[in-house]
């Protein structure tokens, strides 16, 4: 039989995997071949063995069985110690009872260190069997247990998915109550209520609230759908609609396949919601913690991501609004249609964002809930264990809390930046290495178990102004593993060549290759990372110094052919020239004397570029604005692309730049400032252009520094207005005395009238336009 897991979890009896067979039927199967076990490192194999024996059966521990087995530790073979348990709860309890004999805890010394006796039994079977979730697997079952299991190919079935979205008001103080629910899916438009109106959309109108979230079970019930959707659900929509369920003692159950419910918990410094069975996706999750980098949205809510995604937005209505339409009962239908159209755009962000995500599901090995909300540092972690596990290595333990306080103090040298020349230039050419760090890491051998190797100490690849140097002769876990994947996606980018852009199999590997790229460029960054199980601060070091090298190399060699470098950055130049033909072939030597897999490109030709100052002295690395060939301006590290500045304040800059840069008028883009200011002082604006948007990271009440955004939250508070972790709070600044955070209130509860003018001029509006102006006034001419 062919079975498509979409969802993984554990139980007493077993691993279970629920799915899809090949006939289209839900299903799920339980396989029981999984033991947990744990690994013993003996530094006295034979002493270590009699002394755990005897501890177990002086303390009748649970333990199944122990026999000797031999993994690779840090790139040499060494025996261990493998000790099986009854359940996987069971492994801390036993870790904890033999680990007295390490020599560091004042016990024998006959034991190292333990291994692997902290990962999830689910995980732990995906990684041992390197399999993940969305793959077809060809299982032998009887009734529902798996006898065999091993991959098999096939075009990969449709899923169902359902989005959803929550109006919630206070109807009683402190208590948040849910009074629409819509649903959004293929073939299904609908929205949930029970307060009777002229609705304009499909609409069922129940006698409460009670029956409103009873009615919405039955709607996913009778949908079915394999991935449920939603936008901070995880922190706002879930957590409600589970505790409003037990209030009225609804029974939720069905939400998840196997009848448990919604299932929160807390990871690191967030709260995930889970339906067994049926996957939860919170997009949020993947927005913040791998696209943010690349999106010039101020903020990450549904609006903003869904404008610059989708070409599409939220209907526009403030809360205040959506109190009066419920209290008074009027414009129920386009509070209806508000919230049915949030559904909408969290389905359609599904459909663009869900193939990333389930690429990545298959390259970490993992299921797609977990992978769904990984930050960079866990794809990474998760793809080297699957990588791990395949070439029989013992997985790192992960540090302990006081070895990632004592990580985070250590610092160390970073790219290379050569300060840009401030003003306006003609004719730049960028140039950069395709995945400088990756690249090195991939050419230089760079893995922790190569490094300083034994045989290579006058042969191995040497570090510039470091002792360190890298294997010539033995291949290294992690160079290997991101070599590979390196390999594949030039392998898929040569396919996509010959491919239309327009075609479905464009679309399926260039979805693949985009997913390589995601963990290929965070492996320099894993590295360095505190929490990291495969952590070297001698490997990110030896990177950032090889980054170094090449930069000043290309640099060099660019000035040898005439031409200006005006700057550079990591692993870009910016260089001042006369035709592209020139940079093309330089571009071509380089590559020639490249060592390894390194690769220099053509990024693009600009005809012009402005770079600006520091506030104070100097200049600053990636704040710039360039205007292509199409008269396009890309922006970079200037305010117009920051989020934590009032949209009035951002307009005015990037009309500021297009005014100087496009049209090279810069009395123009003085008058314009003028008029900007003079706008702002006659009360012509529109008071939503001056609200900043800040997102709450922890509810409020965590917060020790009080920062405006988190005062402005205080305030709504205060006012029965449910706000928390997740939360993304806009707030202006009125006049007053007092500190900036003491005069910040949240634009529900704003007056137009007691607005501070000043502070917007002199604090966000002349500051963000001079940081233009002032390279012109300088220079006192413009080309």
């Amino acid at each position: 039989m062919l079975f498509y897991p979409i969802d993984i979890d554990d139980s007493s009896e077993g691993i279970l995997l629920f799915g899809i067979t090949e006939d289209g039927r839900r299903e799920k199967f339980i396989d029981s071949s999984y033991r947990p076990y744990f690994l013993v490192l003996p530094s006295d194999k034979k002493k270590a063995a009699a002394e755990i024996e005897k501890i177990v059966r002086e303390k009748s521990l649970p333990v199944t069985e122990i026999t000797e087995d031999k993994r690779i530790f840090y790139g040499q073979e060494r025996e261990f110690i493998k000790i099986y348990t009854k359940r996987h709860q069971d492994l801390q309890k036993v870790r904890d009872a033999i680990k007295i004999l390490e020599a560091k805890r004042g016990g024998s010394g006959s034991i190292i260190d333990e291994f692997e006796y902290q990962i999830s039994p689910y995980r732990m079977y995906l990684a041992e069997k390197q399999l993940s979730c969305l793959q077809w697997l060809e299982i032998e079952t009887h009734r529902n247990q798996i006898k065999s299991i091993k991959k098999a190919t096939a075009n990969p079935p449709k899923l169902k998915i359902l989005a959803f979205d929550m109006e919630v008001i206070e109807v009683q103080r402190g208590t948040p109550s849910i009074v629409m629910i819509s649903i959004f899916g293929e073939g299904l438009s609908r929205v949930i209520t029970y307060q009777e109106a002229k609705y304009t959309i499909d609409a069922t109108v129940v006698k409460n609230e009670k029956e409103l979230i009873k009615n919405f079970i039955e709607n996913v019930r009778d949908y079915d759908p394999d991935i449920i959707v939603g936008y901070n659900t995880d922190l706002y929509d879930m957590p409600i609609l589970r505790e409003r369920a037990k209030q009225l003692k609804v029974d939720i159950g069905i939400l998840s396949r196997d009848n448990s419910g919604i299932t929160l918990s807390k990871r690191a410094r967030f709260t995930t919601a889970r339906l067994i069975g049926r996957v939860h996706i919170d997009i949020f999750n993947f927005v913040f913690n791998i696209l943010s980098p690349i999106l010039q949205s101020e903020q990450l809510t549904l609006k903003n991501v869904s404008q610059e995604l989708l070409g599409d937005t939220k209907l526009e209505m403030e809360y205040e609004e959506i109190l009066q339409a419920w209290d008074k009962g009027h414009e129920l239908d386009k509070l209806a249609r508000y919230c049915l159209k949030d559904s909408e755009l969290v389905y359609e962000l599904s459909k663009m964002l869900l193939p990333d995500i389930m690429e990545l599901t298959k390259i970490t090995g993992q299921s797609l809930f977990d992978t769904s909300r990984m930050p960079y540092s866990q794809l990474v972690e998760w793809y080297y264990i699957k990588k791990a596990k395949q070439q029989n290595r013992v997985i790192p333990n992960q540090p302990k809390f006081d070895e990632i306080k004592e990580r985070q103090k250590i610092t160390y040298e970073g790219g290379f930046v050569k300060e840009p020349e401030v003003g306006l230039h003609k004719g730049i050419a960028v140039v950069d290495f395709a995945s400088l760090y990756p690249s090195i890491i991939a050419t230089y051998n760079i893995s922790i178990d190569t490094l300083n190797c034994n045989c290579c100490k006058e042969s191995g690849y040497k570090v510039p102004d470091f002792p360190y140097w890298f294997c010539k002769n033995i291949r290294g876990f992690e160079s290997q593993a991101i070599e590979e994947l390196l390999m594949e996606r030039l392998e898929l980018k040569k396919q996509l060549k010959t491919l239309n852009p327009e075609s479905h199999e464009y679309l399926e590997l260039d979805t693949k290759q985009k997913a390589l790229k995601t963990i290929i460029n965070a492996s320099y960054g894993y590295y360095a990372y505190p929490a990291s199980r495969w952590y070297s601060k001698e490997c990110a070091e030896a990177i950032t110094a090889l980054g170094r090298y090449w930069i000043k190399e290309v640099l060099t060699k660019a000035e040898q052919k005439g031409f200006h470098p005006i700057y550079a950055d990591t692993d870009s130049a910016f260089l001042k020239i006369d035709s592209k033909e020139e940079v093309l072939q330089f571009i071509k030597e380089i590559n020639q004397s490249l060592p390894g897999v390194m690769r220099l490109d053509f990024e693009d030709f600009y005809v012009k570029g402005l770079f600006v100052p520091r506030q104070i002295g100097g200049v600053a690395k990636k704040r710039y604005a360039l205007v292509d060939e199409k008269g396009r301006l890309k922006i970079r590290g200037l305010e117009v692309v920051r989020r934590d500045l009032c949209r009035y304040a951002r307009a005015t800059q990037q009309e500021i730049l297009r005014i100087c840069l496009i049209e090279e008028d810069i009395p123009k883009a003085f008058k314009y400032l003028d008029e900007r200011i003079k706008a702002l002082r006659e009360g012509k604006y529109d008071l939503k252009d001056l609200v900043v948007y800040e997102q709450l990271s922890k509810p409020v009440s965590e917060y020790k520094l009080i920062s405006p955004h988190v005062a402005a939250a205080k305030r709504l508070l205060e006012k029965e207005i449910p706000v928390g972790e997740g939360s993304v709070i806009g707030y202006i600044i009125q006049k007053g005395s007092g500190s900036i955070s003491e005069r910040a209130y949240p634009i529900e509860l704003a007056e137009p009238s007691k607005i501070d003018i000043d502070y917007y001029i002199e604090n966000q509006i002349l500051p963000t336009a001079m940081r233009i102006l002032k390279v012109f006034k300088k220079e006192n001419k413009l080309f």
